[in-house]
């Protein structure tokens, strides 16, 4: 039973300088941060000057979370049968004209539309994923895990910045940051063409049928062992942070004057200390500590220092607070990530993260407006709440059981025996 098979190349996407699988994955993740990065501090405050308040400004930012929890399953799985590669060109265009839209987003009806391009196009960040899944082998996979979380950082260091410069050189008007996440999303594009080369695709026997059967196998998938309770951490995490993501520039501004650009010095911070975490760190931590021991730590560090980011003035307070949470949350996106795909089935491991970037959606739909609403009772209430909704992460996170040093997914869909195991076992090999 053949469990690879080559996936055609596109007709129109020859790769003719293709590099190596973990460096085109970095530079694919980087330059999607900054097309998605560069907006992140004209969002909440547009969308206040649009005239919108509490929740409103909650849903019209959790409209690109519901994009990408319709989109992220379909691309998911798609990408388990077609290729990464086509997905990822397919988004890569998307957030091109999200971008371009972006540039009118002085009207609301434009933002919205924006929202969901942009949002569909973020789906892909599960097939990315996966991909890097598909390349490594179980037990270097935190290490990659960690590389892409480093492209995330970086994003996130020039991103922000970039885009507060943008808008404060074009006078508060978005057209210039619209235009230039646009290049950037078409960069992402023109690179992925060139220079992404193709993964193999795991397409063990029953992986073919229609899209309903794909899904099916999919649900299949998450009742394995171990995944199930992976996920609903993953969700709780990503809801209680988001109480974070959607009112930190409006909380600094009203707290301590601070300006959007001001603001963005502090993500240009935080993404320098994800960049050290998860781009040289990662792997000795994992290898002296476990995956599931930095888990279990880095939830202890980042429920605190959440619940204090309104009492952490700038500047040393401030910066030594995400300093912390930092910390924390570099030893856990990547020990997390790799702990579901060793959980995912093989042949489902694009539709495993797919589902995994679906729940963190879901988190940001139900967080913005939840912690917008709660801001309008006072600035610290969303960071208390946030805090208090981290006590399920990091309790948990003790009943996570470390895999075993051999440990790799399963070589078969749900259901199907192995050779020699019982229905629904998950084989392991070395």
């Amino acid at each position: 039973m053949r469990l690879f098979r080559p996936c055609q190349p596109a007709k129109l996407t020859p790769v003719k300088k293709p590099l190596p699988y973990m460096t085109a994955a970095f530079l694919t993740v980087f330059l999607d941060l900054l097309s998605f990065g560069i907006i992140i501090p004209d969002l909440q405050t547009r969308a206040e000057s649009l005239g919108l308040r509490g929740v409103a400004i909650g849903a019209v930012l959790s409209i690109y979370s519901v994009a990408q929890l319709l989109v992220a399953p379909y691309l998911g799985r798609l990408s388990d049968q077609v290729g990464r590669r086509k997905i990822l060109l397919i988004t890569a265009f998307l957030s091109i004209i999200a971008g371009g839209a972006y540039a009118f987003s002085t009207f609301l009806p434009v933002m919205i539309l924006s929202r969901i391009l942009l949002g569909s196009a973020a789906a892909n960040l599960g097939v990315v994923y996966a991909y890097v899944s598909d390349v490594t082998e179980p037990q270097d996979r935190s290490k990659s895990m960690g590389m892409l979380g480093a492209a995330f950082g970086l994003g996130f260091l020039l991103g922000p910045p970039a885009g507060a410069l943008l808008v404060q050189i074009n006078q508060g008007h978005p057209g210039l940051l619209g235009a230039v996440s646009a290049i950037f999303g078409l960069a992402n594009f023109l690179f992925i063409y060139f220079f992404l080369p193709e993964a193999p695709v795991r397409e063990p026997e029953g992986a073919k049928g229609g899209l309903r059967a794909q899904f099916q196998r999919l649900a299949e998938g998450v009742r394995t062992p171990g995944l199930g309770p992976l996920l609903v951490l993953f969700f709780f995490a990503n809801f209680a942070f988001s109480n974070l993501e959607s009112t930190f520039f409006r909380l600094e501004k009203s707290l301590y004057g601070l300006t959007e650009l001001e603001t963005s010095y502090v993500l240009v911070w935080v993404g320098i200390i994800a960049a050290v975490m998860q781009g040289a760190l990662i792997r000795p931590l994992v290898k002296r500590f476990g995956e599931v021991n930095l888990l279990r730590f880095g939830y202890l560090l980042v429920a605190p220092t959440l619940a204090l980011v309104p009492y952490t003035p700038p500047w040393i307070p401030l910066l030594l607070g995400c300093l912390i949470m930092g910390i924390g949350n570099g030893m856990v996106g990547p020990s997390l990530s790799s702990l579901i795909s060793r959980a995912a089935p093989v042949a489902l491991v694009g539709g495993v993260f797919g589902l995994t970037q679906s729940l963190g959606a879901l988190a940001r739909i139900v967080g913005p407006s939840f912690g917008n609403w709660l801001y309008e009772y006072g600035p610290h209430v969303p960071y208390i709440v946030g805090g208090a909704i981290m006590i399920y992460p990091i309790v948990a996170a003790w009943f996570i059981k470390p895999p075993k040093d051999d440990e790799s997914p399963p070589d078969q869909v749900p259901g199907k025996t192995p050779e020699g195991g019982a229905e629904g076992q998950i084989v392991t090999s070395s």
